[in-house]
């Protein structure tokens, strides 16, 4: 492995390493998170103490729930009072050159020759752009990538080590994958120490100090319980789409099977799987350590269970790959200027069609769905409407809406408006998960009616999207105490007369 700092670094190598992932990452803000963890935020800011209970919504507040990504809802929210939508973009693009510069580093520690790295380049990014939007793990995914980095420069310079400690203070505040990161330092510092010179003594402490670091949060041992308990709830897992097996036959399933994430990302891990199982798990001189092809392995194994770590997996196996075919790479007879002047097109090409058009989302046939280049809030985030119901008419009561609108419902009414469903999935538990769909399709009449009469709003997709909501739309529409309020491609809106004073007075 190369551990010392080449003499003349090939900038533009990593130049493009951060570019790619920064274009891909800017875009207009539109996943249903993030709007719940900037109200976190700024519950947190006004309160002044992290909630423990659920202080937000129709169906489960006060119930107990683990805030455990404060901090990164509280950094998003600094950034969201300071820069508006437009920071938050800002810190996406930041986030995502961060993490390929982290990727480029790691690489280059591992003695990766240019030509290798760039192939592998646009193959990666097209792989985890998928997963390049502001939400925690974006900081989870960075310091994943840092602790990978720490322990390969801490392996000649074991001060460098401490580096873990604040690390894991960090991330086990940000986001609950620290556990991962116990994990690797275990078995990197303790059990496969391929490459360390650091004494058993040292590294025995580094780790110990770094499990204990991982404590200092507000939420003790149930923090360490929490992704088990998420992540094989079998609903969850089932029915967000996030959660689903990228080989399910459901509908979370297919739609991921038809995005570059899926075609190029099956071949590249299938890749890494052979590589490593060529390379065992013995300590081989030249080879990406042990510990870090056992963390690739479990990525892959992960991704291939839920495809929200298919990001995870594809930054984790480049370093394999990179590796792999570095031997052959170094016979390449040609010099670095005729390498860049081959490898110009097609990253010119990519990066055109990502300024262009944006990045290739979905692909069936001939269609190709693009999330394109933008900065503000997505109009696919119903924004409009429920300020206008919360500030123009004064509404403050339950909202019956969809999973992905409840965050929008709350951020966007200064909390108001309270949702009967909201992106939280452990405050509300499986149970309620199921019974609120079943409301929500029709399903449930009884339910159904039992809630009209508590709301003071329904948000629902718009019934062309997803026809089990005709049902319910067709109840509001023929009822003269509901008034329809919005409509778009993506979501309709019906108020309670009753609810709005202005409407009460003209009766």
């Amino acid at each position: 492995m190369n551990f010392n700092r080449p003499a003349s670094e090939d900038r533009w190598v990593t130049f493009l390493a951060m570019v790619l992932p920064a274009v891909i990452a800017c875009h207009a803000l539109a996943n249903n998170d993030l709007p719940m963890h900037l109200a976190i935020g700024d519950w947190i800011i006004e309160q002044g103490k992290i909630p423990t209970t659920d202080p937000f919504s129709a169906n489960g507040q006060g119930g107990r729930w683990i805030a455990h990504e404060w901090l990164a809802a509280l950094i998003f929210s600094t950034v969201y009072s300071l820069g508006g939508a437009n920071g938050l973009v800002t810190l996406a693009v930041a986030l995502a050159a961060l993490l390929g510069w982290l990727q480029e580093k790691i690489a280059k520690l591992l003695g990766i020759p240019a030509i290798a790295r760039i192939a592998l380049l646009v193959p990666l990014w097209l792989v985890a752009g998928r997963r390049l939007m502001l939400r925690p793990h974006l900081l989870g995914l960075c310091c994943v990538l840092a602790l990978y980095f720490v322990t390969l420069i801490g392996r000649e310079r074991p001060r460098r080590l401490w580096l873990a400690v604040p690390l894991m203070v960090l991330w086990a505040n940000i986001h609950s994958s620290f556990i991962l990161g116990i994990v690797f330092l275990i078995f990197d510092l303790l059990i496969w120490p391929d490459g360390h010179r650091a004494t058993w003594v040292q590294r025995m402490a580094i780790v110990s100090s770094s499990v204990g670091a991982t404590f200092l949060q507000p939420h003790g041992v149930d923090l360490f319980l929490f992704p088990f308990q998420l992540g094989l709830d079998p609903v969850f897992t089932g029915q967000v789409l996030e959660w689903v097996s990228p080989l399910a036959h459901s509908i979370g399933g297919s739609l991921f099977r038809a995005t570059p994430s899926f075609w190029i990302g099956m071949p590249l891990l299938a890749l890494t799987l052979i590589a490593v199982i060529r390379q065992g798990f013995v300590a081989l001189e030249g080879q990406v350590p042990r510990a870090a092809r056992l963390a690739t392995v479990v990525a892959i194994a992960m991704a291939l269970l839920q495809q929200r770590h298919f990001a995870l997996a594809a930054l984790l196996s480049s370093m394999v790959l990179g590796v792999w075919i570095t031997p052959y790479c170094l016979r390449w007879p040609e010099t670095m200027r005729q390498v860049r002047l081959r490898a110009a097109t097609p990253i010119i090409a990519v990066l055109a069609m990502l300024l262009a058009y944006g990045y290739p989302a979905t692909i069936t046939g001939p269609e190709i769905q693009w999330r394109k280049i933008g900065s503000g809030w997505s109009t696919r985030m119903p924004r409009l409407p429920v300020t206008q119901l919360a500030n123009e008419w004064q509404i403050s009561g339950d909202v019956l809406c969809e999973y992905e609108y409840g965050s929008v419902v709350v951020h966007a009414s200064a909390g108001r408006l309270r949702p009967t469903m909201d992106s939280r999935n452990t405050v509300y538990g499986a149970e309620r998960f199921k019974a609120h769909d079943a409301v929500l399709s029709g399903r449930d009449l009884p339910q159904l009616e039992r809630w009209l009469a508590r709301v003071d709003a329904v948000m629902i997709r718009t019934p062309l999207q997803d026809a089990t909501r005709s049902i319910l739309t067709r109840r509001l529409d023929e009822d003269t105490e509901w008034l329809a309020m919005h409509i778009d491609p993506y979501c309709r809106m019906w108020l309670k007369k009753q609810a709005a004073p202005s409407l009460r007075t003209k009766r």
